[in-house]
């Protein structure tokens, strides 16, 4: 797989973007040591220690996009939760939160965040591999691989570009065949999504009606839509929301 390595850049996303916009297929992802303005879903700020977390926005290139596009990024969700918990045996099961957050004991190990560019996505990954401490802010909520497998070692080292690149590898193959098991087998993916479902019972901002009203999560639909029950008890199936 050919990756472009960054010890500093602002934006893996904003990088990957300019290859697609360029047709320059030299590579098939940018990955890098630490980001000066990495974002996540909805402009949220995206905090990482340099060499310490899976940065990494992968193209994928000549990949017809499903549909919904949106399942690009239930997949690259699942992909990710799959490659880490084979990479890293001690890791205790990864959840996900609605539509693409990566949780460890109630806690965000990391995110997923899809764009697309002249019919082409654009994954972006964030990761929190090694690290032992987070800004006080973000520290109740957020937790890394070495924490989540209890801390044993040096928390001070850096994870070498060798298991990055085996972590981007992994996802990305698992990806492709995630895409085509919505495709063959759209059942078998939503059962897969469920096995890890975090969502049920979170509150979500449901954006795409009037007042934007707090909803409950019930669980997640086969089409991949946030089932909500509304403050008037109602149910709305959508993909418009957002966490609160």
């Amino acid at each position: 797989m050919r990756i472009e390595w960054h010890e500093v850049i602002d934006s893996t996303q904003r990088r990957a973007r300019e290859l697609v916009e360029q047709d320059d297929r030299r590579f098939d992802a940018v990955c890098a040591d630490h980001q000066t303005a990495g974002r996540g879903r909805q402009g949220a700020i995206w905090h990482d220690t340099p060499a310490q977390s899976l940065l990494v926005s992968i193209i994928l290139w000549d990949t017809p996009l499903p549909e919904p596009a949106g399942i690009v990024g239930v997949c690259a969700a699942l992909a990710t939760a799959e490659a880490l918990e084979a990479h890293y045996p001690d890791l205790p099961p990864v959840r996900l939160k609605y539509p693409n957050d990566l949780m460890v004991q109630g806690r965000k190990l990391g995110g997923v965040l899809v764009e697309l560019v002249n019919e082409t996505a654009i994954v972006g990954v964030g990761v929190n591999l090694r690290q032992a401490v987070f800004p006080d802010a973000i520290a109740p909520l957020a937790i890394s691989v070495w924490q989540a497998c209890g801390g044993q070692g040096d928390a001070s080292g850096s994870v070498s570009q060798a298991e990055r690149a085996a972590l981007i590898t992994a996802i990305r193959t698992r990806l492709q065949t995630l895409l085509s098991l919505w495709r063959d087998a759209p059942a078998q993916l939503h059962a897969l999504w469920q096995a890890r479902d975090d969502s049920i019972g979170r509150a979500y901002r449901v954006q795409d009606l009037p007042d934007q009203p707090i909803g409950i999560a019930l669980g997640v639909s086969p089409e991949f839509q946030l089932i909500a029950r509304l403050p008037n008890g109602g149910r709305h199936n959508t993909y418009y929301v957002s966490a609160v």
